[in-house]
């Protein structure tokens, strides 16, 4: 499935309520748009020509479709840890803690039920539990271990600029320049699946520049394979950054399916 895009970005009107944002102008970007081969089925029924509103739609109906396996918070335990697994060989025992990047022993999550000592980290929720009505919090999408400290500090702030490594503010949270773009991606994820709006966790702006400043790793693409085996969904901004830009403009993300091969 290979398709030319011809994108005029300007005055697009994006007037639905999870956006809630200006219309802007933009100028005439080209993207060809080749999903790899073992993505091909699962996009099939996407039109790669759409821009926008439309293009919104189409991929937020194919998001919840796919997303067949609703799962409960509780049953996070069964899955979290090996997602979030080192990926170093022979450190499969160890997971990458968000925001530090540290590794720690995967037994070592905090549960009364949990005899492994020292207990050194919990889940996060990239968007906050305590603005959550809905089943997304036990999507595997926005979860992921972090130390337990670092979590408390951040708690329900919104996210803000900053640079170098995490930064706890009065009025904000900067999530280190390795973990911007995994947040911005995972919080696109959450307004496409769950219509979460970007002002509870901070800016679309904001996001939309972080998504283009750090780029999709390795650790993130087999994470999103992994959950699609179990959730049956995947996170689409993951599978292209360049979505964002069809969708909201802003700066130009990178398209990973310019001349994609397989991954």
């Amino acid at each position: 499935m290979k398709v030319a895009v011809g994108i005029l970005l300007a005055f697009v009107t994006l007037a639905w309520a999870s956006c809630r944002h200006e219309p802007r102008q933009g100028a005439t970007l080209t993207y060809e748009l080749n999903p790899p081969e073992e993505l091909q089925d699962y996009y099939k029924d996407l039109d790669l020509r759409s821009i926008g509103e439309s293009f919104y739609d189409e991929l937020a109906v194919l998001t919840i479709a796919k997303h067949r396996n609703i799962l409960p918070y509780n049953d996070r335990h069964r899955y979290l840890y090996k997602l979030d697994r080192a990926l170093t060989p022979g450190q499969e025992n160890k997971v990458i803690l968000l925001y530090t990047g540290e590794l720690a022993d995967n037994r070592a999550y905090l549960s009364e039920k949990n005899s492994f000592q020292p207990q050194l980290f919990n889940t996060e929720h990239v968007y906050p539990q305590s603005l959550i009505t809905n089943t997304a919090k036990g999507d595997l999408h926005h979860l992921r271990v972090c130390e337990i400290a670092i979590n408390s500090l951040r708690g329900n702030k919104k996210y803000v600029q900053g640079k170098g490594s995490w930064q706890n503010h009065a009025k904000g949270f900067y999530p280190g320049d390795e973990w911007k773009g995994d947040v911005a991606r995972m919080i696109f994820y959450l307004n496409l699946r769950y219509n979460e709006n970007f002002s509870e966790v901070g800016s679309l702006d904001l996001f939309l520049k972080w998504n283009t400043e750090d780029p999709v790793s390795a650790f993130e693409i087999r994470r999103n394979n992994e959950i699609e085996q179990i959730q049956g969904n995947r996170n689409p901004f993951i599978d292209n950054p360049v979505f964002s830009t069809l969708i909201w403009q802003g700066p130009a993300a990178a398209n990973r399916w310019e001349d994609a091969k397989t991954q």
